[in-house]
């Protein structure tokens, strides 16, 4: 049995059964239709044939003619089939070998014999996102080549035009190893624009940690609550998405790149974006409150409770609103105003404006407030106060005080006990001391005070000094124009001759002394006024006591000094010249600030 190669046996079937068909044509072709009418008339050309063409013809069709069967060898069957595919005759002899003898089996066939006429399949594979070309080779027979040429032509087939590795494909071809999938195009990568995003100059995390000291050990009193800002820092920026480039894949169409996300910059109260859009700035000193879609700047910081264990120290460059009480051992800073609702313990607070603090303070001893502006409270006791203002309250007890200004004690107590006072204006109280007879020390001293010293010393005189000056001069002056009227009559009636020539020159004269006598009155006028001023100056320097001033008091104005040795009632003690006095205090000596 011989057995043929798949190809050959493929070509073979289609061979027989094109013969099969060529014979019922031809018998179709010799046998005579019934009916003359259904007679296919022979063609134009066909009767028109040379002689040589009809001569070959005949002789074709003497060869169709059925002839005895002859048995077919296998090397007949090959070369028909070679015939039918147009195979030359010396790729016959190397493809089959020819049989030794008629009916001989054929010898094993030399493994060129099986090489395919077929050209290689070449298969291209190409990514989704058209980013890769990968080339497979299938190969009919083993010693089939691909060239670099008929891959780049395959390709160009293809339509694959960028991005082509021709050293790689001309490796690959000279490496021959087509077992393998080649990488024969690669795109250009899409690079998308990153998302903007913003970048913040200040701690965002919420959660309150204690602060490390110097020597490594944590402070749990300062924990960070407060964000300060500053007019016309930066809060935050900017940061525009980097810049993307398109891509391109191997059939040479652009890939365009994604734009990134931009932000919009959290625009709040008290804030407004710089000139270029990109930073985002505070326009007042006060603390960071950041929201979900925007950054505040809020000129009062809010405390919702107390400032203890839970919120830590406050420091806050705008003003501070405490909801609750201010507990021991903690303090609270603001550059504007501190507003306490409920009491100060023992702690510490300094505010650039005012302190207000709707119940009180005990300070302990220890406890102080220092305000750049005025201080103001209920009570303070055993606490040291120092405003470069006016300090207001209803009583003080055992306490430190120091003001720029005024001390006022108004409401019902309105009194002063124990500790030490000093103020740069006056004191104005209803009770100053107490009847225990504890020590109480009052002290205005300021440095308008001591200007206003300075300048009385060296160009006033005491008030009642100059009235008395001031009428010996208005009475000399009287004098001298009585004396001069009754001269001059006497001068009259003595020379009555003289037409008033002679007494001319007398009269320049008296003239002169009258101008003196005039300016002398001025002078001592001017300095009279003054020196009432000035005393009233000194009035407004006083300590006035509505109520009772008990014994044990100590009163000090500008280095002089009044020890209070009996009780005195509505008082009001002031600086004259030289010593401290009283008088009984009127009603034009309530400050102003009770009037209203």
């Amino acid at each position: 049995m011989i057995v043929f190669p798949k190809s050959l046996a493929k070509f073979w079937n289609k061979k027989e059964k094109t013969d099969q068909d060529a014979v019922r044509s031809t018998e179709g072709m010799t046998e005579q239709p019934e009916d003359p009418d259904e007679a296919i008339p022979a063609s134009e050309p066909e009767q028109t044939a040379e002689p040589e063409q009809a001569a070959e013809s005949e002789q074709a069709a003497e060869s169709e003619q059925p002839s005895e069967p002859k048995e077919m060898t296998a090397l007949d069957h090959i070369r028909e089939l070679e015939q039918l595919l147009g195979m030359e005759p010396e790729k016959q002899e190397n493809q089959v070998p020819e049989q030794k003898a008629e009916g001989e089996a054929p010898t094993k066939s030399d493994p060129s014999a099986e090489e395919s006429s077929e050209p290689p399949i070449l298969d291209l594979k190409v990514s989704s996102n058209g980013m890769r070309a990968v080339l497979e080779v299938t190969l009919h027979s083993l010693n089939q080549k691909v060239t670099p040429e008929e891959i780049l032509a395959f390709l160009e087939r293809k339509k694959i035009s960028y991005g082509i590795l021709e050293e790689e494909i001309r490796e690959y071809c000279k490496q021959a190893n087509f077992m393998q999938s080649l990488v024969c195009a690669v795109g250009k990568q899409v690079l998308d624009e990153s998302d903007g995003r913003i970048e913040y100059y200040f701690e965002t995390d919420k959660v309150l940690r204690p602060i490390q000291r110097k020597d490594g050990s944590l402070d749990y009193r300062e924990l960070g609550l407060v964000k300060n800002i500053s007019k016309g820092d930066s809060l935050c920026a900017l940061i525009l998405p980097n810049p993307g480039s398109d891509g391109m894949d191997v059939f040479g169409k652009v890939v365009p790149y994604h734009k990134g996300a931009v932000p919009v910059l959290p625009i709040g109260v008290n804030t407004q974006a710089s000139e270029d859009g990109q930073t985002l700035i505070s326009m007042v000193d006060g603390t960071i409150e950041m929201l979900p879609n925007a950054i505040n700047v809020n000129e009062i910081f809010i405390v919702k409770g107390d400032v203890g264990r839970d919120s830590g120290n406050v420091s806050a460059k705008c003003s501070v609103l405490i909801q609750g009480d201010v507990k021991s051992g903690f303090s609270v800073s603001a550059g504007g105003d501190i507003t306490v609702r409920g009491i100060v313990e023992h702690a510490h607070l300094e505010a650039g404006g005012n302190i207000v603090i709707s119940q009180g303070m005990n300070g302990g001893g220890r406890g102080s407030l220092k305000a750049g502006g005025n201080i103001s409270g209920k009570f303070f006791e055993n606490a040291i106060l120092d405003a470069q203002h006016e300090i207001y309250a209803s009583i003080i007890m055992n306490s430190v005080v120091r003001a720029g200004g005024s001390l006022i004690l108004n409401k019902d107590i309105a009194t002063l006990a124990g500790g030490e006072c000093t103020v740069g204006c006056g004191v104005y109280a209803k009770n100053v001391g107490n009847p225990s007879g504890s020590v109480t020390k009052v002290r205005i001293e300021s440095r308008e005070l001591n200007a206003l010293l300075t300048e009385s010393s060296k160009k006033l005189k005491n008030p009642e000094v100059l009235l008395h000056e001031l009428d010996n001069a208005r009475r000399e002056m009287r004098e001298f124009e009585d004396q001069f009227e009754r001269l001059h009559q006497q001068f009259i009636q003595q020379h009555p001759e003289d037409d008033g020539t002679k007494f001319e020159q007398v009269n320049k004269a008296a003239e002169k002394k009258r101008i003196q006598f005039s300016k002398k009155i001025e002078e001592l006028e001017e300095q009279h006024q003054q020196s009432e001023a000035s005393l009233n100056s000194f009035l407004s320097y006083s300590i006035i006591a509505k109520g009772m001033v008990y014994p044990g008091v100590k009163m000090e104005i500008a280095g002089y000094t009044y020890n209070v040795i009996k009780e005195t009632s509505c008082a009001k003690f002031y600086l004259t010249y030289g010593k401290i006095e009283w008088r009984p205090a009127t009603p034009t000596d309530t400050p102003d600030t009770i009037k209203h």
